[in-house]
């Protein structure tokens, strides 16, 4: 049996990431400011993608700059070694646990684990921060997105006006399961 308290996930994250060419931070106001079209060029791609399938409409600069409470806290980004951007994630405290907002992965990194990376990477992190669980919303006919997030331990809470679904997650629970996901190669 693992002793997942004796794991440092963030170490393990950084580890896992790097040996494959890239890494995990935060979303920082100044990398916003600095990177505002390369963040805009990387979502909106990816809305234009599937903005059809899910009603998605393209986001503006007020969307990256939205000063949501500790948004540069719970907000990640994998970047590669030249800094071109792989996953991006928003999320943010509303009392007393994290909100995703959104996730986006780049076409060309899909299936490389990083959804799975950031979440063990959000969990230890609002573990650390003391909270205990996060929720989201996902477009009901996300089938992929939610089939992966209910693998890795996230409950479906209810149906938001027929379009979405309301998941929960339990941190530690979705951490370790996450984890025990990638060392056993699923």
């Amino acid at each position: 049996m693992i002793e997942y308290n004796n794991i440092d996930f963030h170490k393990f994250i950084d580890e896992s990431l790097l040996n494959s060419g890239f890494r995990i931070v935060n979303v920082t106001p100044e990398m916003i400011e600095r990177r505002i079209n390369d963040f805009m060029t990387f979502v909106n791609g990816i809305i234009t993608e599937y903005g059809d399938v899910y009603q998605w409409q393209p986001v503006k600069e007020t969307f990256f700059l939205n000063p949501m409470n500790n948004k540069w806290k719970f907000s990640f980004v994998i970047l590669d070694n030249d800094n071109n951007i792989h996953f991006l994630n928003f999320s943010s405290i509303y009392s007393d646990h994290i909100h995703n907002h959104c996730t986006f992965a780049g076409k060309s990194s899909r299936g490389k684990n990083f959804a799975k990376y950031h979440i063990i990477k959000l969990c230890q992190t609002g573990l650390d921060e003391g909270f205990t669980y996060q929720e989201g919303y996902w477009p009901k006919n996300n089938n992929g997105s939610i089939i992966l997030f209910l693998k890795m331990g996230w409950q479906i809470t209810h149906i938001r006006d027929n379009k979405e679904l309301g998941m929960r997650a339990d941190l530690e629970v979705v951490r370790n399961k996450t984890y025990h996901l990638l060392q056993s190669g699923k």
